[in-house]
């Protein structure tokens, strides 16, 4: 294996220009994989954070509920109307993606503001969650725990600080920036377990509020499945569940949401394509190049190589050469982002719109995963010519017959 390691690289290295524009034909169509599968995953990340902030698509209530309609965000008002939890686990229905349920209950004398001030108390299901925390802008470095809360944009507690409601002690998770409404900026929000407990701390002239019943909801928001229009999400809720009412959002956001996802789609589909383009345009290089040295290889036989000998050359060599140029595809790639990054990632940011880059770790991944992938389509390129020449007899092969 050494030796045809060696021989592969001298062979290289005497056809220097074919080598280095190979290289750089492969490096160019690496560097476009790696850094288009790049942004794409980050995009789609960005995405996902831009277009939670715009909320949910539809609300979900029990009949009689009030409701706030925004341009940003549908909320439920705290109301003495309840539905189940399980409402929408149970329904299955296909055009709905993700239903968040939230509790919210407007309480006074809970130990926040002044004696007097009323406070919502908003629980939600991190697990279920997509419109409370995009809005986070700051919060502790861990995962939320029982007894953390988040405070609205309105109210004012360092991180990490104990907050007393009803006189049991709370942790300030984190933040909301601001929405423009009002049950966020003034809202405390908690998991439904942190709600629950203080349900005994909570009296009203019935007692607690029906909300923080353990298995009930004020409502659901609401995001639609891929495709599904708004109409059709809606008809299929009223005939499904009873005695609710649909709050539809602005639907001209749905619509940007779904074509966007289709876009992305695409696109991918594009780049799946060029991939499978490079291969074959490698397979003709290398059809050409076994071709141009046959008399070498004819000489190789007559001193007794063996066939798989110079298959194994043949694709060690095009597996340097294209391992290589998935290298110097990479780097150039990386160059090309941190160019992107100082350009109209940097104006993004400035007007406050999140570009969400991939981590460390599934950069790395893509990286190695493009040379890699590099290094296949030249050993798929040069196996099959590179067979069929070790098939031919020595003597043809000098000649340069068929």
């Amino acid at each position: 294996m050494r030796l045809l390691a060696s021989l592969a690289l001298q062979n290289l290295g005497r056809r220097k220009a074919r080598s280095l524009l190979l290289i750089i034909a492969v490096a160019v169509a690496s560097g476009v994989v790696f850094t288009g599968a790049t942004l794409m995953r980050s995009i789609d990340s960005s995405m996902a954070v831009g277009f939670t902030r715009l909320g949910a698509d539809m609300m979900v209530v029990p009949e009689g509920a009030l409701t706030n309609i925004t341009a940003a965000l549908l909320t439920v008002e705290p109301t003495d109307l309840v539905l189940d939890q399980d409402l929408f686990a149970r329904a299955g229905i296909a055009s709905v993606s993700r239903a968040a349920p939230q509790k919210i209950a407007r309480v006074e004398h809970s130990g926040i503001g002044s004696h007097h001030d009323s406070v919502d108390l908003i629980g939600f299901d991190p697990a279920l969650d997509f419109t409370v925390r995009p809005w986070l802008v700051e919060r502790i470095n861990r995962d939320m725990r029982p007894g953390d809360v988040i405070l609205g944009a309105g109210r004012d507690a360092a991180l990490g600080s104990e907050l007393l409601i009803f006189g049991k002690p709370h942790t300030v998770y984190g933040r909301l920036g601001r929405t423009g409404v009002g049950t966020h900026e003034r809202g405390v929000f908690m998991s439904f377990a942190t709600l629950e407990a203080l349900a005994g701390s909570v009296h009203g002239p019935n007692g607690p509020p029906a909300v923080l019943q353990k298995g009930k909801v004020s409502g659901f928001l609401v995001e639609l499945a891929p495709g599904a229009a708004p109409l059709q999400a809606r008809f299929a809720i009223l005939s499904t569940l009873k005695g609710v009412k649909v709050v539809t959002g602005d639907s001209t956001m749905s619509g940007i949401r779904q074509g966007l996802a289709a876009l992305l789609n695409g696109i991918l589909a594009l780049m799946v394509l060029m991939f499978a383009s490079t291969a074959l345009m490698v397979s003709v290089l290398f059809s050409a190049i076994v071709t141009e040295r046959r008399g070498e290889l004819g000489l190789l036989k007559a001193i007794g190589a063996r066939r798989g000998q110079i298959v194994g050359m043949m694709v060690i060599e095009a597996v340097i050469a294209t391992g290589a140029g998935g290298v110097l595809g990479v780097a150039l790639g990386v160059l090309v982002m941190r160019l992107y990054e100082r350009s109209l990632v940097y104006y993004l940011e400035n007007i406050g719109v999140p570009f969400v880059w991939l981590d460390g770790p599934r950069i790395v991944i893509v990286a190695a995963a493009a040379i890699v992938m590099a290094s296949i389509i030249g050993a798929l390129g040069s196996l099959y010519p590179a067979w069929r020449a070790s098939r031919r007899d020595p003597y043809d092969l000098v000649r340069g017959e068929g």
